[in-house]
């Protein structure tokens, strides 16, 4: 029976066509794949199960932070705020989003979807808490400060970032798009000195940039140790499947050059102490042997 040797899988990540000439395969930008297709699948097949955890992580964090949000606004008095009716609203929405996710058969389908709608409700979350002014006309309700909803903000910014497997480019707009919405919100909404608001949003400013960076750092480290532990893993499964492989080799070609009971005891031998294996003497006594001579002619023609 002929053997098939094992195939040497390439590790290297692909390049991809937007990559610069001259930029290292090891650079965050062209990390899109590995260059083996089997092996981008193993990937992507391995890494569904902590995609979902991390999905799951990200809704309890949402829905966790919507019914405290809705606590503590029942308990600040009666009011009506825009904020007041969507946090009970975003808390059945995440809450809901968790229980689909926590499926055990899940597809990467159904998760791409179920992150994508993760992603949008979180968003319209984030815009609600930004300091939008009282609802009811004539209303004599104080206007929220500059830096109302900046701590909500960049709490689900971060989570979209550490938590939620989607694209980062993805990530990132929706990290921009968040702080955008809150500085433009506060901008329009806020009536305050003019000193006094220039400087609360340049701190807002600076306040969601630092969270941007960070979450996008915390990502890449992320992805770099998930790729990186999915390719020990692998490696170290090729590599005890070669041993193995090796190991009948050598025992094959052991029970085809001595006899089944001497193999078989060198074989024992060699799981002994290494100072052992090699001073016995493979020698058996036997009382009747028979020993015939066999000798064959060959005649020229």
């Amino acid at each position: 029976m002929e053997e098939v040797p094992f195939q040497k899988v390439k590790t290297r990540r692909k390049r991809s066509r937007r990559c610069p000439p001259g930029v290292p395969v090891t650079a965050i930008a062209c990390e899109d794949e590995f260059d083996c297709k089997e092996l981008e699948s193993l990937f992507r097949t391995y890494n569904l199960k902590l995609e979902q955890t991390s999905a799951l992580k990200a809704l309890a964090v949402l829905a966790t932070l919507a019914c405290a949000l809705t606590a503590f606004e029942a308990l600040s008095g009666p009011g009506l705020a825009v904020a007041k009716a969507s946090h009970p609203a975003h808390g059945v929405v995440f809450a809901s989003l968790f229980v689909v996710a926590n499926v055990k058969y899940l597809r990467v389908g159904q998760l791409q979807q179920i992150v994508s709608l993760t992603l949008l409700f979180a968003f319209t979350f984030a815009l609600l808490c930004c300091p939008f002014p009282p609802v009811a006309p004539g209303s004599h309700a104080p206007t929220p400060p500059p830096e109302h909803g900046v701590w909500q903000l960049a709490l689900v910014t971060f989570v979209a970032y550490a938590l939620l497997p989607v694209r980062t480019l993805l990530a990132v707009t929706f990290g921009i798009m968040v702080a955008i919405s809150h500085v433009v919100v506060t901008a329009t909404s806020v009536t305050a000195k003019t000193h006094k608001l220039w400087r609360a949003l340049v701190a807002n400013t600076v306040l969601f940039t630092s969270v941007n960076l960070s979450g996008l750092f915390v990502r890449i480290l992320t992805e770099r140790a998930q790729r990186k532990a999915f390719l020990q893993a692998r490696n170290c499964i090729e590599e005890r499947l070669r041993m193995e492989d090796e190991n009948e080799k050598q025992e094959r070609l052991l029970m085809s050059l001595l006899p089944r009971n001497v193999a078989m005891e060198m074989k024992e031998d060699f799981l002994k102490p290494p100072e052992r294996i090699f001073h016995k003497i493979y020698i058996q006594r036997h009382d009747n042997v028979r020993y015939l001579n066999y000798s064959q002619k060959i005649f020229n023609s």
